[in-house]
């Protein structure tokens, strides 16, 4: 993968507000991080196996409008294989 990758997406939380979170490839790891409505700074997260697949998916729609080359997906399911998770494109 190329160096300093950013990929965001949200998701509403209880009270029907965005929460964002963002996936930073630093040319050797995934960074997770979460911004909350309220103002907050973008704070580090621990990656639970539903944002990775949550990131996977999104890799996968990029590279469905041709915005990302396929190979970022097979190194995504590399390493989401070598942690014990199983991805299926049905």
């Amino acid at each position: 993968m190329t160096k300093n990758q950013i990929h965001e997406w949200h998701e509403r939380i209880e009270d029907g507000r965005k929460q964002y979170i963002r996936a930073h490839w630093n040319s050797r790891e995934w960074v997770f991080r979460v911004a909350h409505p309220d103002g907050e700074a973008w704070m580090p997260m621990e990656p639970t196996t539903e944002r990775w697949l949550e990131l996977r998916d999104l890799l996968f729609r990029k590279y469905q409008r041709k915005k990302l080359p396929w190979k970022y997906i097979e190194d995504l399911d590399k390493m989401l294989a070598g942690m014990g998770v199983s991805v299926d494109d049905a």
